[in-house]
């Protein structure tokens, strides 16, 4: 039985990430150069733990099993371009470990942190943005209850390929009303 956690990434994290820089198919979805080199990510990572940004909560994805007790960082899931006036932000979910994609570690990820932020953060809308080749995150999201509020047709360039940039949002409302049936303990912290 797997549990999924949310923490604050830590140093002792880095190897991990850097590893994740050398997996192509992470780097596209993401949105990481290719061939970075283990250096500018560790400046970057750095960079990230001692001064994050006051518009971004990032938290790393942990794993914790019988193989696992401690807990393995299998990915990261943020709220960026946090606005309080305007109480919106918008979500992000990383899965770094290929053995983890498509087993509902990214739902599980996702759901807690659509809960901190129509919760603790007192958020009113959370959008999300996707390639539009990047299907599985799109039906993560729709999984998640976010509505597909539009396409910006041919609007980034990936590897050389003008894509479809795929626009979702969810409101409180909606959040509340797709888990109102649940016990509370089933949103993890």
């Amino acid at each position: 039985m797997l549990a999924v956690e949310l923490r604050p990434l830590a140093m002792s994290d880095l190897a991990r990430v850097i590893s994740w820089s050398q997996d192509e198919a992470f780097c596209l979805a993401n949105g990481w150069p290719l061939g970075l080199s283990p250096e500018k990510l560790q400046d970057w990572f750095v960079r990230l733990l001692n001064n994050p940004p006051a518009d971004l909560v990032r938290r790393g994805i942990v794993l914790r099993s019988q193989e696992h007790p401690e807990g393995l960082l299998v990915g990261f899931v943020d709220l960026r371009d946090l606005n309080p006036l305007e109480r919106r932000a918008r979500l992000r979910i990383a899965i770094g470990e290929e053995s983890h994609r498509g087993q509902g570690v990214g739902y599980a990820a996702g759901r807690a942190m659509l809960a901190y932020g129509f919760g603790e953060l007192g958020l009113e809308r959370i959008t999300a943005e996707v390639q539009g080749s990047n299907v599985p995150m799109r039906h993560l999201l729709e999984k998640l209850g976010f509505r597909l509020e539009g396409i910006l047709r041919r609007h980034e360039t990936r590897q050389g390929v003008k894509e479809d940039l795929y626009l979702y949002g969810m409101l409180r409302e909606e959040f509340e009303e797709a888990n109102r049936f649940l016990p509370p303990n089933c949103l993890p912290d």
